[in-house]
């Protein structure tokens, strides 16, 4: 039994401890997160199902313009559908279509597309509509340190999963050009391009919607809206996925949280932040809208490190985690390794370049 068959049957474990605490009411906190888990199908299937039916159409428009591009570096196409999309809002699905090789596939969608494509279509865009505009400069220093770090993250994490070192590099050499450039963008013009994120985030909910219509109409009635789009089962089946391994994994975060209480008070003391900043961490792991909400009631350094930490770190063991698993259990392990380490370069990175503000 390998380490990924291991991870996944852990999670199944906190699973039927979720699913036995809610038959007997709850008395844990357990059942709660079980059913919390099942309830995130509905957004799920808002952000995702549209857009996996329309990768193919997608595909066929974009690939003829970018692949020539990214043809003189020797990089895939795929690269480019993570660089700006998430792998469960329909990374996964457009890298498929896009690919030239499977394994600069598996590449783009296992690491470009849960650490830079959330960060551009998803964490940016629904953080404005969240956080204290007082915080935008500390989580655009937060985005702009953990961008620097996602290079590290899909680097350490391919080679984990015994992909070649000179594929990853090529792939990787558009999206560090992406990062650069939006780094410099949030350093020298950080209001301009929150707000172009958030105009990117609310193009890609519509194209979204559009796709997610589309299909509804042509699966109730047979009449075809969008020619070619791909059948609403198949997005539906990923949803489901998604949500019965968040069922095991959602407990699983709340059981790390309350269990290691005191060492993770130890371990934010050390890092120089508030006990709230270290919650915002460690709810980061599941998912980044509870650190977002928590972020004005963090101390300076503790939003730029909460922050820094997501751009890689966040969903690992949440939707991410769930997605990777329901689709290809045998990367699991190199996801998880490959976000972490680009999320704890970008805390050191935080730490090296913002002052400590809380007395250990």
């Amino acid at each position: 039994m390998g380490i990924n068959d291991v991870i996944v049957l852990i999670v199944v474990c906190f699973l039927c401890v979720g699913a036995i605490d809610r038959c007997f009411g709850n008395k844990f906190g357990f059942g709660n997160r079980f059913s919390d888990a099942f309830n995130t199908m509905g957004s799920l299937t808002l952000a995702m199902v549209g857009i996996i039916s329309l990768a193919p159409v997608l595909a066929s428009l974009l690939t003829p313009i970018v692949a020539p591009v990214y043809g003189l570096i020797g990089a895939d196409p795929a690269a480019f559908a993570n660089t700006i999309l998430a792998i469960d809002m329909g990374g996964h699905a457009l890298a498929q279509e896009m690919a030239e090789s499977p394994d600069a596939a598996l590449f783009s969608w296992v690491f470009l597309g849960t650490m830079m494509g959330p960060t551009i279509v998803f964490t940016i865009p629904v953080a404005l509509g969240i956080i204290e505009k007082e915080d935008h400069a500390y989580f655009a220093k937060g985005v702009l340190l953990g961008l620097i770090t996602i290079p590290i993250g899909c680097l350490i994490g391919g080679l984990v999963a015994n992909l070649s070192i000179s594929m990853i590099v090529k792939n990787l050499f558009p999206t560090m050009l992406f990062s650069i450039l939006i780094a410099l963008g949030l350093w020298k013009k950080p209001g301009k391009m929150i707000t172009g994120f958030s105009v990117f985030g609310k193009f890609i909910e519509i194209v979204a919607i559009i796709g997610l219509t589309a299909i509804s109409i042509e699966t109730l009635t047979g009449i075809t809206v969008i020619p070619n789009l791909t059948p609403l089962s198949e997005g539906i089946q990923v949803v489901g996925m998604i949500a019965v391994f968040l069922a095991g994994a959602f407990p699983m975060v709340m059981f790390i949280s309350t269990t290691l209480k005191k060492p993770l008070s130890k371990m934010g003391a050390m890092l120089g932040i508030s006990d709230t900043s270290t919650t915002g961490l460690v709810a980061s792991l599941a998912h980044n809208i509870p650190m977002l909400t928590l972020l004005k009631h963090m101390e300076p350094r503790g939003k730029v490190i909460n922050v820094a930490f997501a751009v890689s770190g966040a969903f690992v063991f949440g939707s991410h985690l769930g997605f990777v698993a329901g689709i290809n259990k045998e990367v699991v392990f190199a996801m998880i390794v490959g976000k972490l380490a680009g999320g704890i370069c970008a805390i050191i990175l935080a730490i090296i370049t913002f002052p400590k503000t809380v007395k250990s």
